[in-house]
């Protein structure tokens, strides 16, 4: 369940659910009560899936700001089958935290797709990716990931420097990035930097400054423009990185090229 806003049934004093709930945050959550208990979640460490167990009390504290989370709602038979196959016994949640499995994002994304675009009342699909989505929660209640965390880190990594390729012209911050792959901004710079050995702003620069070079040799825009259209702040500091970076001005590399072609 995507919510863009509130549920209007979250919010009502403390009301239970037959099955296993589950809530994917993309922000921070200030009041959320569980037993009578306020809780919080800052999603620090990556912790952005909570759990509830069936016939645990809790309710949503109405907000002034936009509430962004998918719920996720698992048979109280099914997910206790499956997690039985990790652990030896059935955990009992009260509202903590944990960090997601890495793939669990991209598989709950298709069955919502899949879920909202079926043409009629039947999807093999949705039956396929529901046990997936089970395991991948389990997975992650029970820290499962760290096989696969170092790979899938690097599969993030990439993703940010697509989306550096693709709005290099644009203003990026580590912050923007670090949203892009859903990380804290702390722990984005540290895979970023252990898998690259550069950190993103200096990847960012290097791919603008490559994307100037082509310009400067395919285009017959002004050095102002390229620097602009490169997502430099001002025309002097992309001729002083590009010096840096390549020992000669962007005017005389443009001449030079000319000359030699």
């Amino acid at each position: 369940i995507p919510s863009c806003g509130q549920c209007e049934y979250a919010v009502t004093p403390s009301h239970t659910h037959p099955a296993y709930l589950f809530v994917y945050y993309f922000q921070p959550v200030c009041d959320l009560i569980i037993e009578g208990r306020n809780i919080s979640y800052d999603l620090a460490e990556g912790k952005c899936l909570s759990a509830v167990s069936p016939d645990i009390p809790h309710q949503e504290v109405v907000q002034e700001h936009f509430e962004s989370y998918i719920a996720i709602m698992i048979n109280a038979e099914f997910f206790a089958e499956t997690i039985l196959q990790y652990t030896q016994s059935i955990p009992v949640f009260r509202g903590e935290a944990f960090v997601p499995h890495p793939e669990l994002l991209g598989v709950l994304r298709c069955f919502m797709l899949e879920s909202s675009n079926r043409k009629n009342g039947h999807s093999e699909l949705l039956n396929h990716l529901a046990p997936v989505i089970v395991h991948l929660v389990a997975r992650s209640v029970v820290s499962y990931t760290h096989q696969t965390i170092h790979l899938y880190e690097r599969f993030e990594v990439d993703h940010a420097i697509a989306y550096m390729n693709t709005h290099f012209s644009e203003k990026i911050t580590i912050e923007d990035l670090a949203k892009q792959v859903n990380r804290s901004t702390g722990h984005f710079s540290k895979i970023f930097k252990s898998a690259t050995s550069m950190t993103p702003m200096d990847v960012l620069q290097m791919i603008r400054l490559q994307k100037s070079r082509m310009m400067l040799i395919n285009s017959t825009k002004n050095i102002t423009e390229i620097a602009m259209e490169c997502g430099f702040s001002t025309s002097s500091y992309f001729s002083y990185c590009f010096l840096e970076k390549y020992k000669t001005t962007p005017s005389a590399f443009r001449q030079n090229f000319q000359q030699n072609s």
